[in-house]
Parts: structure tokens; C-alpha cells; sequence
């Protein structure tokens, strides 16, 4: 599944989706909840952290 497919879903309010090219699509985190590799997928701008996809929880979720 490709970053295009991933910020289909809606973003949480506040947030700017990265480019699908952009160095940030690679960055990876562990969902606290489910585990697994999830992908940036957009960026907080005012609160300064990522956004992350879990495909496992179907949920985004934040991290500093």
C-alpha cells in the first residue's frame, strides 16, 4: 500500500499530509496499541510531531 492509498483516510484536524516522496513518508514508528511498523502520513504543524497510520488499529496517532 503506497502513502497516497494511507492519507486517503481522513487526517486528524491540524495536520498537513506529507509528500509521498518527501523524506518523512519513510519515517516508521511502532503503534503504542498494536505494534507493527506504522508510516508517517502527515505532520502537526502547530504542535510540532508526527502522524502516523496504524493499519492493524485503523486509527492515526501522534508522536514528539
Amino acid at each position: 500500500m503506497s502513502v497516497i492509498v494511507r492519507t486517503e483516510h481522513d487526517l486528524p484536524a491540524g495536520t498537513a499530509a506529507v509528500a509521498p516522496w518527501g523524506l518523512l513518508s519513510r519515517v516508521e514508528r511502532p503503534c503504542p496499541d498494536h505494534g507493527g511498523e506504522c508510516p508517517c502520513v502527515a505532520r502537526h504543524e502547530q504542535e510540532g510531531c508526527l502522524v502516523f497510520w496504524c493499519e492493524a488499529g485503523e486509527h492515526h496517532f501522534s508522536t514528539r
